[in-house]
C-alpha cells in the first residue's frame, strides 16, 4: 500500500470528500431527485484516483497495488450498471479504512515525536568559568554542559559533580537516581536535584542514548511485518483469483452480488491490523528504553528457545565492579597512577573502563585514543604511553605481567611508559538477577572470554548450569552455529564488539547498552541493561499472539460478509461495511487492545 504522508489530504479531497457528500446528499435528498451526472461524477473522481495510483505504483515504485485494482474495478462496475449509491458507500467506507491506517502509523510517530522534546534545543556550556547559550545540536565531545533543575540532559555525558536525575523517559525506571561524579549520564535524563548539575560530553547529541533510541525507532516503523510481506508476495495471483471469481460470480449471478467478492478480497483489513499492531508495540517499547527493529525482529524473538549470555558487561553490569587491590607501576604513586588510568578508561564504552573511570576524580588530557576489541584501550595521558587491557593485550605490546588477583576477581593491567602495574576487580551480582535471567522457561547459557573460576562463580550465583569460558568471538561463533545444529532457537546477548559476530551468527542478536558497532548489528537494544530481557520476552510473545487473534477476527467478518452478499442476504452496505471498515476497525481495536494491557504493563 502506497504511503501517503503528507499525500492524504489529496487521498481526502479526492476520495473521502466526494463519496461522503454523494453518501449524504442520496441521504438527505430523495435520490431519485439527484442528477445520475452529479453522483456519476462524485463516483468517477476516487475510482480515477485510484488507478491513478495504481499506475504510479507501478511505473514508479515497480510495485503491483491490487487492493487499487480491486477497488479500481469496483468503482468502474457500479459507474457502468448506475449503482451510484451502492459505489459511493463503497468507496467512502474504502476511504474511511485508508485514513484508519493513516491515523494509526501517525500515532506511534507521535508517540516517538514526544521523546524528541525531552532534548533541550539550547545547552548551557561552562568554558573559563563562563557560561554560554549554544544550539545543543552543536555540542561535541569534551563540552561540559550546565543542567539546571527540571531541564533535560541534551547529550550523553559523564557527571561531574553529584546530583539526583529522573531516569524513567528513558529507563522507565519510577524514583530518580542519585549521582556521583564519573557516572555515566544519558540523554532524556532529567535534573530533579536541588541544583544544576554539570556533565562532560562524551558523545554529539545526534549520536546519543535519546536520540538513537528515536532514530532507531522510527527506522524500525518502516520495517514490514511477516504479514505485510505475505500479503505483498501474494497480491499478483490473490488479484487474479478474485478477479476471475468476481468475473464468474457476474455471470452465473449479477453485478449486485458480485461486487462483494471485489470488496471482501480487499487486503487492507490485514494489512492496517499487522502494521498498527507493530507500530504500537515498537513505540511502547522504545518509549521504555528498548529499541525492536521491526516486526520480523519480535516474530523471530518469540520463537526462541536458547539464550546465550555474554557475562561482563550483561550479566556483571547488573551489579558493579569494585576495585579490591592496586598495584602501581615502578615510579609511580598511587594517587597519580588511579588519574592517569581513570582519564584514559573514561574515553572507553566498556563496561571494566567505567569502572576504572571511577577510581579518581582527577582528569588529565588524553589523546590518540584506539580500542582494541577483546584486548584494551590505548592512549597518551598527558605525554605517557598508556595501555589498559587483559594479559594478552600487554603481550601483545611485548610488556611483562608481574602479580596476579585472586581466582573471583577480575585482572586488568595497565602499563605506564612500558612499565607494568595491576588493578584488581571484583565482580557483585544483583541476588534478584538469577530471578530475573530464569523467568520464561528459555535455557540460559553464559559464553565468556574470561577465566573459568570467574564464569564459574557467576554461574552458580545464578544457577546456570551451562557455562563457558576463554572463549575468543570465533569460538562464540562455533558455539553458537552448534546449538543452532540441535534444532535450537538461539539469541544472544551481549554489550561488546567482541560479541558482534556471535549475535550476526545467531537467530536474533540483542545489545545491552550504547556502543556504536553493536548497536548497529543487533536486532534489538536494552538500554536498562539485561534486566529489561524477560520484558523484550513477553513483548515479543504477546505481538504474536496478539497478531494471531486480531487477523483472525477480520477472517471470520470477511466470512460473513461475504457470503451474506453472495447469497443476497446482506446490502451491498452492509458488506463493505463489515468486509472491510468493519474487518479493519475490529482487527485495529483488537490488536491495540490487548498490546495495551499486556506489552504496556509488563513493560512499565
Amino acid at each position: 500500500m502506497q504511503e501517503k504522508g503528507s499525500g492524504l489530504l489529496i487521498w481526502i479531497a479526492l476520495t473521502l470528500a466526494p463519496s461522503l457528500a454523494g453518501v449524504v446528499s442520496s441521504i438527505i435528498v430523495f435520490e431519485p431527485l439527484l442528477s445520475p451526472v452529479y453522483r456519476a461524477f462524485l463516483l468517477l473522481l476516487p475510482t480515477l484516483y485510484l488507478w491513478y495510483l495504481f499506475l504510479l505504483d507501478l511505473l514508479r515504485e515497480r510495485h503491483f497495488s491490487g487492493e487499487y485494482v480491486l477497488m479500481g474495478l469496483v468503482g468502474l462496475v457500479t459507474l457502468i450498471h448506475g449503482f451510484y449509491f451502492e459505489g459511493l458507500i463503497l468507496m467512502l467506507l474504502y476511504s474511511l479504512a485508508e485514513v484508519i491506517e493513516e491515523a494509526a502509523k501517525r500515532y506511534a510517530r507521535r508517540k516517538l515525536d514526544t521523546l524528541y522534546r525531552l532534548v533541550p534545543s539550547k545547552a548551557l556550556v561552562e568554558k573559563d568559568g563562563l557560561i554560554e547559550s549554544v544550539e545543543a545540536s552543536k555540542l561535541k565531545p569534551g563540552d561540559v554542559v550546565v543542567v539546571r533543575v527540571g531541564e533535560g540532559v541534551p547529550a550523553d555525558g559523564v557527571s561531574i559533580g553529584s546530583g539526583l536525575v529522573n531516569t524513567s523517559l528513558v529507563t522507565g525506571e519510577p524514583y530518580p537516581v542519585a549521582v556521583n561524579p564519573g557516572d555515566f549520564i544519558a540523554s532524556g535524563y532529567i535534573n530533579v536535584g536541588r541544583a544544576p548539575l554539570k556533565v562532560r560530553v562524551l558523545r554529539s547529541p545526534s549520536e546519543s542514548t535519546l536520540q538513537r533510541v528515536i532514530r532507531l525507532a522510527m527506522e524500525a516503523l518502516e520495517e514490514k511485518s511477516r504479514v505485510e510481506r505475505i500479503v505483498e508476495k501474494l497480491m499478483k495471483p490473490w488479484t487474479a483469483v478474485a478477479i476471475s471469481s468476481f468475473a464468474i460470480a457476474y455471470i452465473i449471478l449479477d453485478p449486485l452480488k458480485a461486487i462483494p467478492i471485489l470488496v471482501v478480497a480487499c487486503p487492507s483489513a490485514f494489512i492496517i491490523t499487522s502494521a498498527s499492531a507493530t507500530a504500537y508495540s515498537i513505540a511502547v517499547l522504545a518509549s521504555r528504553g528498548v529499541v525492536v527493529r521491526g516486526g520480523s525482529v519480535l516474530e523471530k524473538i518469540s520463537e526462541i528457545d536458547t539464550i546465550v549470555l555474554d557475562k561482563t558487561g550483561t550479566i556483571t553490569i547488573i551489579g558493579s565492579l569494585e576495585v579490591s587491590r592496586i598495584k602501581t607501576p615502578a615510579g609511580l604513586g598511587e594517587e597519580e597512577f588511579k588519574a592517569i588510568t581513570a582519564s584514559l578508561a573514561a574515553a572507553s564504552t566498556h563496561p571494566i573502563s567505567r569502572a576504572l573511570a571511577q577510581i579518581s576524580k582527577t582528569r588529565v588530557g588524553v589523546k590518540n585514543v584506539i580500542e582494541i576489541p577483546g584486548r584494551g584501550v590505548k592512549g597518551v595521558v598527558d605525554g605517557l604511553e598508556v595501555i589498559i587491557g587483559n594479559r594478552e593485550m600487554m603481550l601483545d605490546h611485548g610488556l611483562k605481567v608481574v602479580g596476579e588477583c585472586g581466582e573471583e576477581e577480575t585482572a586488568v593491567y595497565v602499563a605506564v611508559n612500558g612499565s607494568a602495574g595491576h588493578i584488581c576487580l571484583k565482580e557483585s551480582i544483583d541476588p534478584a538477577a538469577a530471578q530475573i535471567l530464569r523467568a520464561g522457561g528459555y535455557e540460559l547459557v553464559i559464553a565468556s572470554g574470561d577465566r573459568e573460576q570467574r564464569v564459574k562463580a557467576v554461574a552458580k550465583a545464578l544457577r546456570i548450569e551451562k557455562y563457558y569460558s576463554n572463549l575468543s568471538p570465533e569460538d562464540k561463533i562455533t558455539l553458537v552455529r552448534n546449538l543452532k545444529a540441535k534444532g535450537s532457537k538461539v539469541m544472544v546477548v551481549g554489550d561488546g564488539v567482541n560479541d558482534i559476530a556471535a549475535m550476526a551468527a545467531a537467530d536474533a542478536g540483542v545489545a545491552v547498552g550504547n556502543i556504536d558497532a553493536v548497536v548497529s548489528t543487533a536486532d534489538s537494544v536494552l538500554l536498562r541493561g539485561v534486566k529489561q530481557l524477560p520484558l523484550l520476552l513477553r513483548a515479543a510473545k504477546t505481538y504474536t499472539k496478539t497478531l494471531k487473534i486480531s487477523l483472525a477476527t477480520p477472517v471470520l467478518i470477511k466470512t460473513i460478509a461475504l457470503t451474506g452478499g453472495l447469497t443476497g442476504a446482506l446490502p451491498l452496505w452492509l458488506v463493505a461495511l463489515l468486509g472491510d471498515d468493519g474487518a479493519t476497525i475490529a482487527g485495529l481495536l483488537t490488536s491495540t487492545t490487548l498490546i495495551a494491557s499486556n506489552i504496556q504493563k509488563r513493560v512499565s
